[in-house]
């Protein structure tokens, strides 16, 4: 019965954001175009889950102090579950992403990636990517984060997979500060596969930002080690 109980509750979840994306955002999404509003656009996950999250049982703590909005950086997190960008989207603050490609062709869900100025990636295909570090350098030098997972895919059952180099080797030529952040529980609210959601609690614990100054003195792959052993810490 809890099963049946968790598949029900994780459909009517993927409905009502589905629902949100054609009702909720749009007023939204054409006022911030309308109005130049570009950077607010990104607010609208936090009233929006905030709704959302009790409804469905799931309570979102963050254990730690946040940096400033206004100390732009590179955020790496652990990936648990789809659940986990609502997640940093409701309690750390607006973000752009480095997304898939073919995300951006996906009808009126790519305008809006695109219009906060997420960053397409092409996978396997370095060359594709060649200006990527000059991207993401402006981006944060426009004083807004960017998201990625370096794991590349979420994990089953919570443990930490191994990290991919290639977006520690674009950090590293890009020349910017580093946020680690943890993510703890969400794959028991939202496994991977299939559709259950359980109530529960996730918990979000963020790091100290890691420099570009210190990062200039670290081989990519000593980023990379150093990311990961901070956000193993609190898995531990």
């Amino acid at each position: 019965m809890g099963w049946f109980r968790a598949n029900i509750r994780g459909f009517f979840f993927y409905l009502s954001l589905v629902v949100g994306l054609f009702t909720f955002v749009p007023p939204w999404f054409f006022y911030c175009v309308i109005f130049r509003k570009q950077e607010l656009f990104a607010n609208v996950g936090k009233p929006f889950f905030k709704i959302i999250f009790p409804i469905f049982g799931v309570k979102v703590k963050v254990e730690g102090s946040l940096p400033e909005k206004s100390q732009a950086c590179f955020m790496l997190c652990n990936h648990q579950s789809f659940i986990d960008v609502p997640v940093i989207l409701y309690k750390i603050f607006p973000v752009a992403f480095l997304a898939k490609k073919s995300l951006f062709r996906i009808p009126y869900f790519g305008q809006m990636l695109a219009y906060t100025n997420s960053i397409p990636i092409v996978r396997g295909d370095p060359n594709a990517n060649s200006d990527l570090q000059d991207k993401i350098k402006h981006r944060i030098s426009q004083n807004f984060p960017l998201l990625a997972f370096p794991e590349g895919t979420r994990s089953k059952d919570g443990e930490l997979l191994p990290f991919k180099n290639g977006i520690f080797r674009i950090i590293k030529k890009s020349g910017v500060p580093v946020f680690p952040v943890t993510i703890i529980g969400a794959h028991k609210i939202l496994p991977k596969k299939g559709i259950a959601l359980y109530p529960g609690e996730i918990k979000i614990i963020p790091h100290r930002i890691i420099t570009a100054e210190e990062i200039e003195k670290l081989t990519y792959e000593e980023l990379r080690d150093t990311v990961r052993e901070e956000i193993k810490s609190s898995l531990l």
